[in-house]
């Protein structure tokens, strides 16, 4: 008897939080459903829609050119922006160097660019030029307007001229800048036997006979120590074994 009386009042005592348990739970589902139900409403409301491409920090680059880029991104809300896809293909438009992409609420999309420095031109056995950026890519033409470049020559005869153009750009991007900013020509007829001519502190200049682009970095310190030796001529083909005359 008296078992069955702590039994009922169990029950009894049980029953409210169990009627509460489930109330809550079923408060919860509601609110995920009217959420869920809002997020997908909001996705397709035409103010969240991408309208507008707002591009940041160009110079030489056209922003139209960024814009292209965007575009192929920008077919639905704002919500749903890729970002990342945006930035990558930001980052492949020739002369961007970095990227920073954002929403612009409630209907846009702002992309921060960086553009490449240009530091050379390159002249080929042809005639024609291109612009070299600071990693040795090619940059657009615009890139060299008003800016001071260093002269890259492929010479005359040249067998192998993308070679000897491919080895320029690689010595001069791969120079410590006090070395770079010394450079007055640079010149070559293979990927093997680029000559760099240097402008010296005293008005005088003087020849580096670089040679391919391999040992960049050590080349460039023996070069800087040897600078003030006599001679006219610096060897570093062979960065061990260097020479002047």
């Amino acid at each position: 008897m008296v078992q069955a009386a702590e039994r009922f009042r169990e029950l009894v005592v049980g029953r409210p939080w169990r009627r509460r348990r489930r109330a809550i739970i079923a408060g919860v589902l509601v609110t995920a459903l009217v959420l869920v139900a809002a997020g997908v409403t909001a996705i397709f409301l035409p103010a969240l829609q991408v309208q507008q491409i707002q591009v940041e920090g160009t110079g030489y680059l056209e922003q139209e050119e960024v814009q292209a880029a965007v575009q192929p991104h920008t077919g639905g809300s704002i919500l749903l922006l890729p970002t990342g896809r945006i930035t990558q293909s930001v980052a492949e438009v020739p002369g961007v160097d970095t990227v920073e992409v954002e929403r612009s609420w409630p209907d846009g999309v702002r992309v921060s660019v960086t553009e490449v420095a240009p530091i050379a031109q390159l002249t080929t056995t042809d005639g024609s030029t291109t612009v070299i950026g600071a990693e040795g890519q090619q940059l657009p033409a615009a890139a060299g307007e008003g800016a001071s470049l260093v002269p890259l020559t492929v010479g005359g005869g040249a067998g192998d001229p993308e070679g000897a153009a491919q080895a320029m750009a690689e010595v001069l991007a791969g120079m410590p800048e006090p070395l770079r900013g010394a450079v007055q020509e640079m010149a070559a007829s293979s990927a093997s036997d680029v000559t760099v001519v240097l402008a010296l502190e005293d008005g005088g200049t003087k020849e580096v006979v670089w040679g391919d682009a391999q040992d960049a970095e050590l080349k460039a310190e023996v070069v800087q120590a040897l600078l003030g030796q006599p001679g006219t001529v610096i060897d570093v083909s062979s960065p061990v074994a260097p020479v002047t005359r």
